[in-house]
């Protein structure tokens, strides 16, 4: 086999170096070869023989050739990478160069002209005065007031008649007791003239009731008897009125016409507003004029009462416009404004913008108070 072979050359070699070499440390001569002359003498030389055979696949090799192999046969990280590089930058540049062909950039250049606010307010006589509507609700509530009632005496008149042919006197404190036992106490004191058939003197005096209370409201000629004298008579031509117990009642408080009628005032409104828009012709708008509004309870605050009946009676009127009329009229008004502020050179952007905050009425003639604004711009001349 050929691996045999050059084992046995191999020998024949090293026999005749080890035949013309000498003892270690003598210098060894070298044959002469015609034509070449040597300058130095020979160095050792060392041959490494490697010898191939054929082996089973499964005898073991020594390790250390084995890794050698393989380190010879590993290329670089580094170099791998270098090469991709290499390789993708000129893609790269390919494909964004194809982007920006279907994707191009796109510069906005926006020009804001010079612009100028132009407002304008003032009073025009515009629109219709709408009839005026008169609208009544009443409720109905608990009345939440307290008060209180001292005990108080019944007062009224005493006529007293004197029989006697003298004069006679009495005096204040003088008591008088009637038919159902209420007595009655003379407030003055005074003095009877005599009397001259077939008249008696007489003489009226104030009284009240001894003790307060209701029971004191004697009626009439329920005080008849003898006073003072055996022949002077006194009597209630009149009932004695006033007296009154202590008691608690309830009464009217001002919250309580108050809550009755705010409920009614807000129903009111949206009333009228309704019936002031059913007046209105197509295209126009509605500016309310203030209502007058009227509150009457059938008892005021501080009256004996367990229930108030509140009714409220509102009038209202409003002014009429149409909303195309007062754009026509105020946009001219406007731009004249312009003109004068501002000078040639501007124009005006978009519509003018009109709003309405009060209406008035002098002598029965609509007045709406406005209050206007527009934008200017300066315009940008058409190249020649």
């Amino acid at each position: 086999m050929q691996s045999n072979n050059m084992h046995e050359e191999g020998k024949s070699i090293l026999a005749c170096l080890d035949s013309t070499g000498g003892e270690e440390g003598e210098e060894q001569s070298i044959p002469h070869i015609d034509g070449f002359e040597p300058a130095d003498p020979i160095q050792d030389i060392y041959i490494l023989v490697v010898r191939e055979h054929d082996e089973a696949p499964d005898q073991p090799q020594e390790e250390g050739t084995v890794e050698s192999t393989r380190a010879m046969h590993k290329p670089p990280l580094l170099a791998l990478f270098a090469g991709f590089f290499a390789l993708m930058l000129p893609i790269s540049s390919i494909a964004f160069q194809l982007y920006l062909v279907f994707n191009p950039f796109i510069a906005t250049i926006t020009i804001f002209p010079k612009s100028q606010q132009v407002t304008l307010s003032g009073t025009l006589q515009l629109g219709r005065l709408l009839n005026p509507l008169t609208l009544s609700e009443s409720a109905t509530a608990k009345t939440t007031g307290t008060g209180h009632q001292n005990a108080r005496a019944a007062t009224g008149y005493l006529t007293v008649y004197n029989g006697e042919f003298t004069r006679v006197p009495v005096p204040a404190g003088t008591v008088l007791t009637g038919a159902d036992g209420v007595q009655v106490v003379t407030d003055q004191d005074a003095t009877i003239p005599a009397g001259n058939p077939p008249s008696y003197g007489h003489v009226t005096l104030s009284a009240h009731a001894a003790q307060p209370g209701r029971k004191g409201n004697i009626p009439a000629y329920d005080i008849s008897q003898v006073c003072c004298a055996p022949s002077v008579l006194a009597k209630n031509s009149s009932s004695f009125s006033g007296g009154q117990d202590e008691r608690n009642f309830q009464t009217v408080a001002k919250a309580d016409i108050a809550n009755a009628a705010s409920p009614l005032e807000t129903t009111l409104a949206a009333s009228s507003n309704g019936a002031l828009h059913g007046q209105l012709h197509p295209g126009e708008k509605l500016i309310p004029l203030p209502c007058s509004r009227a509150v009457a309870p059938n008892h005021q605050p501080g009256q004996e009462a367990t229930r108030v009946t509140v009714t409220v009676s509102q009038t209202c009127r409003a002014v009429a416009y149409d909303e195309t009329v007062l754009q026509a009229t105020v946009t001219p008004l406007l731009t004249t404004q312009a003109e004068q502020r501002r000078g040639a050179g501007y124009r005006r952007r978009g519509t003018v913008a009109v709003t309405i905050t009060q209406a008035t009425v002098s002598n029965n003639q609509p007045f709406l108070i406005f209050s206007s604004h527009g934008t200017w711009v300066y315009a940008i001349a058409n190249a020649t």
